[in-house]
């Protein structure tokens, strides 16, 4: 019998400020290195979506978000030329408590605010697509590499 595949979890966090600017990483040492994303990544085994984001916003930005003050608003399907597919949610909040900081160095070199319309050139195509879903009400995308 032959293995099924695997889906990875995972959550991408636009993250707005009084502004309504987005908060952004820029990426090192990964494969979309020199590129700004959102913060995220994989969900841990027993992790509710919520529970993921906030795990993921605290570790990469020392923001604190309450999981009743995120929204999941849309959903991704990425299907990467290295052989894995995410299911990648993407999840909005207005509320969060204290500065962002870099905080694994080795990962991103930058945390920056942007405009919703006014986003850098060098952004990961997946960070793109969930923020145009998010402005545009699109609840699912696929990318495909």
């Amino acid at each position: 019998m032959s293995e099924r595949f695997k889906l990875i979890g995972g959550v991408l966090n636009i993250i707005l400020n009084e502004k309504n600017e987005v908060l952004m990483t820029l990426r090192k040492n990964k494969f979309d290195s020199e590129k700004y994303s959102l913060p995220g990544g994989c969900m841990e085994d027993g992790e509710t979506v919520k529970q993921a984001a906030r795990r993921e916003i605290m570790e990469e930005t020392t923001l604190n978000v309450d999981e009743a003050d995120l929204d999941i608003v849309s959903a991704m399907h990425r299907i990467t030329p290295w052989n894995w597919q995410s299911i990648e949610y993407v999840l909005v909040t207005k509320k969060f408590c204290g500065q962002p900081q870099i905080t694994e160095p080795d990962k991103c070199s930058d945390l920056h605010w942007f405009a919703l319309n006014a986003l850098p050139d060098n952004i990961s195509d997946y960070a793109k697509r969930a923020i145009d879903n998010y402005i545009n009400n699109e609840y699912f995308s696929e990318i495909v590499y």
